[in-house]
């Protein structure tokens, strides 16, 4: 899957014998992505899940190939070899965006997706999930006492950063998982305004005296 570049459209990748019942008008289509937490002690946990719905296309042969070298030059994939043979490109223009979260459900306005922009820091996440998530690391915990009076028994553990904050799990008294959402006093958009505003989250101050304890 690949986003177009200034539109709420994407680009999916389907077996050829799945992509074959699209007629020439398209058909209407409903895809579900899921988040899943990479790196940390939570891998693998789904963190939300993202339902698109609208109408799919299938682009002649040579075009299919065409956007598939122009993907691979930012997201190489052995997938995208295989287009036009086993493997189809098709087109889904977005018409209805849905989050389901711990929050509740929320509509998306596609127009938000066609502006938003990838998370600067989409790729290093998992590295610092399992940085900050260590239990010699002591940063995660002094988060927790943002939302929580005392630690639990249970390590908190940080499932999620972007942008604009992190999100943080703590096992309550009851023994159910509560999810936090702590954001950040300012937008990031680079590596040195993250460990800054990670700090300032944990209770320091905002120059680090040790610039090891928060690289990942």
């Amino acid at each position: 899957m690949h986003q177009v570049p200034g539109t709420a459209d994407l680009w999916v990748a389907l077996p050829m014998a799945h992509a074959s019942v699209i007629g020439v008008g398209g058909a209407t289509a409903r895809l579900e992505v899921l988040d899943e937490i990479i790196g940390g002690a939570a891998e693998g946990r789904c963190r939300r899940i993202v339902v698109v719905e609208g109408r799919v296309e299938l682009p002649g042969l040579r075009a299919q190939r065409r956007t598939a070298g122009e993907i691979a030059r930012d997201l190489p994939d052995t997938v995208l070899l295989d287009v036009g043979t086993g493997v189809a490109l098709v087109r889904l223009r977005a018409e209805r965006i849905v989050l389901t979260d711990d929050d509740g459900v929320t509509d998306i306005d596609p127009e938000d997706l066609a502006t938003s922009g990838p998370d600067p820091f989409s790729d290093l996440e998992g590295h610092w999930l399992a940085h900050l998530n260590d239990p010699r690391c002591q940063v995660v915990p002094r988060m927790a006492l943002r939302v929580c009076r005392c630690l639990p028994a249970e390590r908190p553990l940080l499932v999620g950063i972007d942008r604009a904050g992190v999100d943080i799990e703590i096992v309550g008294r009851d023994g159910r998982i509560h999810r936090e959402q702590l954001p950040f006093a300012e937008a990031c958009v680079g590596v040195t305004e993250l460990g800054t505003q990670l700090r300032l989250l944990a209770g320091g101050s905002r120059y680090p005296l040790d610039r090891a304890a928060l690289r990942p």
